[in-house]
């Protein structure tokens, strides 16, 4: 149960309020990678991603309101939170905003706009091993970005809900290198080391989505890119902006809701390496059952040029105590094709395997108790 703290006076105590809210997801899990053996443990969402937060609004008048939004995830299998380097921190979320009749200003770090519709169009809301897997960075070598799943020191716009059924918002973030900052190639374009191929534009992000959600039907697409982008391919290394572009949608029967969700990842190659183009396909359905909801979801991950590709097959099921408990159980299995050498770690915490030996396969699952306050 969320526990409102208002604030001290009589006349902002009604206008104004603080939430501290969160979930704590723990359950017994297994994974198996051909050629890695497999590891059985404790692990943290499985379900939805533990999390601690403190959320306000402050009714200014006129229809504006300022808010804030403070969110971090938790390791409760061992105690600690998300980082437990350097304490716990609210890298979930930490915006503030300001809302009115003209939507939503938003500053801070968020989710990407670009990986919102995955969440949308996924039958586990990407938790867990169920999850359609985001492998572009990593497969394409990819790092100094801001984030692809969240972005830093973003300022964001939110359409305001009364459109008709359209809702969307457009996102910048700030890299926020120095404008001195120049990549140090040679002839070819190409660095000796990832720290040469940065420029004053690494880590920058754009992005945008569009949806349409009425009654039933909600479907949605969403472009964005990475500034400059370090990609590492063996002893080379680049700076080029790495793209992202989605498309979604489900639809709700009442008895089932069927769900499809399409992803392009993109950065081009320069001199001798080639471009690297990753497209996932994922269709899913959720249908209730008793007292919970059974879940099933098929993707695939195709690696355009090389043929590295890879399977993934999952089904869940959810059954809820209360409106706030629930238990659940999943099991997926990863098949990679054509020297694929995919891993299934999916969203959870506190357990992973090895990488599967090249065109091995990955099998999971999980039993757990998910619990919101």
């Amino acid at each position: 149960m969320a526990l409102a703290v208002l604030a001290a006076s009589g006349a902002a105590m009604a206008q104004s309020s603080v939430t501290l809210f969160g979930i704590v997801d723990a359950g017994v899990g297994y994974i198996k990678a051909d050629g890695a053996g497999h590891v059985t443990g404790l692990l943290t969402g499985g379900n939805s991603t533990a999390r601690l937060g403190f959320r306000g609004t402050e009714d200014l008048g006129g229809g504006l309101a300022a808010s804030f939004w403070l969110e971090g995830a938790l390791n409760n299998d061992v105690g600690g939170g998300a980082s437990q380097t350097t304490g716990y921190d609210f890298q979930r979320r930490s915006t503030i905003s300001l809302s009115g009749t003209f939507g939503e200003i938003r500053l801070g770090r968020d989710f990407a706009a670009t990986y919102l519709p995955s969440i949308s169009y996924d039958v586990s809301g990407q938790r867990g091993f169920e999850q359609i897997e985001q492998f572009g960075a990593a497969g394409a070598g990819v790092t100094g970005l801001n984030g692809t799943t969240r972005v830093s020191n973003a300022v964001s716009y939110f359409l305001p809900s009364n459109l008709g059924g359209f809702y969307g918002n457009v996102q910048y973030a700030f890299g926020e290198r120095a404008s001195t900052q120049t990549a140090v190639t040679l002839a070819n374009g190409l660095s000796t080391s990832a720290a040469n191929a940065i420029t004053d534009k690494t880590g920058n992000y754009m992005g945008g989505r569009l949806g349409y959600a009425n009654g039933p039907l909600d479907v949605s697409a969403s472009y964005g890119q990475f500034a400059d982008a370090v990609r590492t391919v063996g002893t080379t290394f680049y700076a080029e902006d790495y793209k992202i572009a989605n498309i979604g949608a489900s639809y709700d029967f009442g008895v089932v809701k069927p769900m499809v969700f399409i992803q392009q990842d993109k950065i081009d190659g320069r001199a001798t390496i080639a471009d690297y183009k990753l497209n996932t396909y994922a269709l899913g359905a959720t249908a209730p059952l008793g007292a919970g909801v059974l879940r099933v979801q098929v993707s695939r991950y195709d690696t355009k040029g090389n043929n590295v590709d890879a399977n993934k097959y999952s089904v869940g099921y959810v059954y809820n105590l209360s409106k706030r408990t629930a238990l659940y159980a999943d099991l997926a299995r990863l098949t990679n094709k054509n020297g694929g050498q995919f891993g299934l770690n999916g969203g959870v915490g506190g357990l992973a395997a090895g990488a599967p030996t090249v065109g091995g396969d990955v099998t999971a699952f999980a039993v757990g108790v998910k619990h919101s306050f």
